[in-house]
């Protein structure tokens, strides 16, 4: 059985390593993909799991078609209706966070909280209704080909999708294409706050596997999403936290920091940006009020503060020192002093391993704060915590989300709020005076993180569930796309433009007389030989190089179509201001890097000569000359002087991505090209190779391509040209396709 993992983020697949490693030792097959690409991250995750079993990958980061435009703005508009009901009343920070995405997203003057003061006036019906249309028109929105493209390459058997609610997140349009063809759709709970905090659940999975009870009655309330369809499992992301141990004594962890060990310390937890930007003044505040409260502990106590990872200097410029713990050399720590107060510090230690934190809580006595994450964790270790409202903060205090109140001990949880600073103050003295019972710190953790039992490593548990329903699950039926594709003039107001005939898809470029010439029946004809090789041979994630990419037809199909990264040469200047253009109309400009200049044997001042039908453009001759002036009367007419470069000294000098993929096009020679190459055809990343070959140069490069490591696969006889695809995978014969003269395609 073959599991297909698609995570936003590199913590979000973290969080279920540990799961999917259990899914392999079992003998099924994983592929993890995460949307946001890291190939040192990827290596990495192949080396925690190690099992050729596992496959990493990368996985389209958002849609690339005429709706990428469209889908988020309806999405964004529908959390935003979403969050304005009643049940998110108390979340102000969560509307504002929302409500500003909008904001940004239609470019309004208004401000969020402008927004936040018109939109609260709205009854909970219309809203009701509002979020009806917003719902029915996302319905209208068809699967994105980019991943319904992804999803057939992969073909697994169940897609897990991680955490798939999240703030117009492309996951939508991965969980709907798998929803079109059959795939059962999975979503794995990422953090507690994702139904309540993320904005609406675009598209619904076929399943949902959650923390916990409290989680089910989320899904159900906040998304009326079935609970007879959620799985309670526990945190799996947890279980390393779970399973620390101190590695230093009180006093070594004290003395390391230069605390007296003797005295209770209070450890605080800062917010990130969200709840806070800027937290030092609050915690001068507050930190100024234990120095003057009535109790004698508090006045002495110690106070370790510890940084958001979001914000490592607590936004201002902290002067840290490293510190060492004697008998703990893997351990190392940094210690800033800004308060005038010798027994108060601000402590950081990596937050890529989380033994740092681990220790801070185990040898305090109490925490402080509204990290909620880090909350759960203390509540791990046995600590009490303890916050305050916000209304006794002031502006610059923290402000909880909806999610925090499960929490509370007023709910069921551990947390102490206070509703002034003068009764936070005695609950903390209270605290260090007699510390609480940690019996009930220990339920709510087993109830909230691990309620199969708290002593259960929950990621076996997850894997054994994932497993069983997936031999149990029937086969879904695929659903059709929905949706109808959206007409040029809806795209482009008062600009001409022109789809490529590429099978579906609504690709588009500016109509200039070079695309008008090669249109047939209003779309522009592509070299289907061209097509062939890029759905054959290149997928997602992969770099391909376009030398002479013209106005760039094969460019936006391994960019769109193929989730391809592409390095597009092309030195002619109109081409390459269309090239430029076309990139931004397909808003590709993320996945590709246009290069004017042309590709030759050898680093020189060319010449390039047009057509005269069409100067500047894509159909031209660049010859390699050694440059001089010439009088007016010489100049020949629709030629000009470019620099080449060899593609070996692109790649080097600029940095570019090595080439997994190198097309040539017919315009340029292709042994001019590969003279300068050697070393780009050589790399062992390269795959494949697309060449326009004269019969007279054919031995000469088959030879030279064959040296490098790859060999002929196809190999397609035009009337004055060969169409050769070379490969570096095993091939049985090169098929030999003869192929009618005609005009070339782009």
């Amino acid at each position: 059985m073959k599991f297909l993992f698609v995570a936003k983020q590199q913590k979000n697949a973290e969080a279920f390593l540990a799961t999917l490693k259990a899914v392999v030792e079992r003998g099924h097959d994983v592929t993890i993909a995460v949307q946001e690409w890291d190939d040192e991250r990827d290596r990495r995750f192949e080396e925690a799991i190690n099992s050729p079993r596992l496959t990493v990958l990368p996985c389209p980061s958002a849609r690339m078609d005429e709706w990428r435009d469209v889908a988020p703005v309806v999405r964004r508009l529908r959390d935003a209706v979403h969050i304005l009901q009643p049940a998110f009343a108390e979340s102000s920070v969560l509307r504002l966070r929302i409500l500003d995405k909008v904001r940004q997203e239609l470019a309004l003057d208004a401000t969020a909280d402008t927004l936040e003061r018109e939109l609260s006036t709205i009854a909970p019906p219309q809203l009701q209704r509002l979020e009806s249309v917003l719902r029915l028109a996302e319905r209208a929105i068809p699967t994105s080909e980019l991943f319904d493209e992804f999803l057939r390459s992969e073909a697994p058997d169940v897609l897990l999708i991680s955490p798939l609610v999240h703030f117009g997140s492309a996951q939508a349009d991965v969980a709907a294409s798998g929803r079109r063809l059959g795939i059962p759709v999975w979503m794995l709970m990422f953090s507690w706050d994702n139904l309540s905090t993320k904005g609406c659940m675009h598209v619904p999975p076929d399943l949902m596997f959650v923390w916990n009870e409290r989680q089910r009655r989320e899904a159900e309330q906040l998304h009326r999403f079935p609970g007879s369809r959620v799985v309670v499992t526990g945190a799996a992301r947890f279980d390393e936290f779970f399973s620390l141990r101190p590695r230093m004594t009180h006093a070594q962890f004290h003395e390391g920091i230069g605390l007296d060990p003797a005295k209770p310390t209070l450890l605080y937890l800062c917010s990130s940006r969200l709840i806070v930007p800027q937290e030092l003044p609050f915690i001068r505040r507050w930190l100024s009020g234990l120095r003057g409260a009535a109790s004698d502990v508090l006045r002495g106590c110690n106070v370790v503060v510890r940084p958001h990872p979001d914000l490592p200097a607590l936004g201002g410029e902290l002067r840290f020192e490293r510190c060492r713990w004697s008998g703990e050399s893997e351990l190392d720590g940094k210690v800033a002093r800004p308060f005038d107060d010798a027994a108060a510090l601000v402590l950081r230690t990596s937050y890529k391993e989380p033994y740092g934190l681990y220790e801070s809580l185990a040898h305090s006595t109490a925490i402080v704060g509204l990290n909620t994450t880090a909350e759960l964790e203390a509540g791990i270790v046995g600590r009490p915590v303890f916050t305050i409202h916000p209304d006794a903060t002031g502006d610059d205090g923290p402000r909880p989300t909806v999610h925090f109140h499960y929490l509370t001990r007023e709910h069921g949880g551990f947390v102490s709020s206070a509703s002034s600073l003068d009764e936070h103050l005695s609950q903390l003295g209270e605290a260090l005076a007699v510390p609480p019972d940690p019996a009930p710190i220990r339920s709510f953790i087993e109830s909230f993180l691990r309620p199969l039992g708290i002593d259960r490593t929950v990621s076996p548990l997850l894997a054994e569930e994932l497993l069983r329903r997936a031999q149990s699950a029937e086969p879904l039926e695929a659903v059709r796309p929905s949706g109808a594709s959206l007409e040029p003039s809806d795209l482009v107001a008062g600009d001409a433009v022109i789809p490529l005939a590429y099978k579906e898809s609504r690709i588009l470029v500016h109509a200039t007389p070079e695309t008008l010439h090669y249109a047939v029946d209003g779309a522009v004809r592509l070299d289907q030989a061209v097509v062939k090789w890029l759905d054959r041979w290149v997928r997602i994630g992969d770099v391909v190089y376009d030398i002479d990419a013209g106005f760039g037809a094969y460019v936006l199909l391994a960019a769109r179509q193929r989730g391809a990264v592409v390095v597009a040469f092309e030195p002619g200047y109109r081409a390459y201001a269309a090239l430029c253009d076309n990139i931004a109309l397909n808003a590709c400009q993320g996945a590709v890097i246009p290069v004017s200049l042309g590709v030759s044997g050898n680093a020189s001042v060319a010449t390039i000569k047009y057509t005269r039908e069409f100067p500047g453009g894509p159909r031209h001759a660049l010859q390699s000359t050694r440059w001089r002036a010439r009088p007016a009367d010489a100049v020949v007419p629709h030629a000009h002087s470019v620099c080449a470069i060899t593609l070996d000294a692109a790649v080097e000098q600029f940095g570019l991505p090595p080439a997994n993929h190198l097309r040539v096009s017919h315009t340029v020679s292709a042994a001019d090209v590969l003279q300068g190459a050697e070393r780009t055809i050589a790399n062992p990343l390269l795959k494949s190779l697309w060449l326009v070959v004269s019969p007279a140069d054919e031995g000469a490069i088959v030879e030279r391509v064959r040296a490098a490591g790859l060999d002929v696969a196809i190999r397609r006889v035009r009337r004055t040209s060969l169409q050769i695809v070379f490969s570096r995978e095993p091939v049985e014969a090169a098929a030999h396709v003869p192929v009618p003269d005609q005009a070339p395609a782009p």
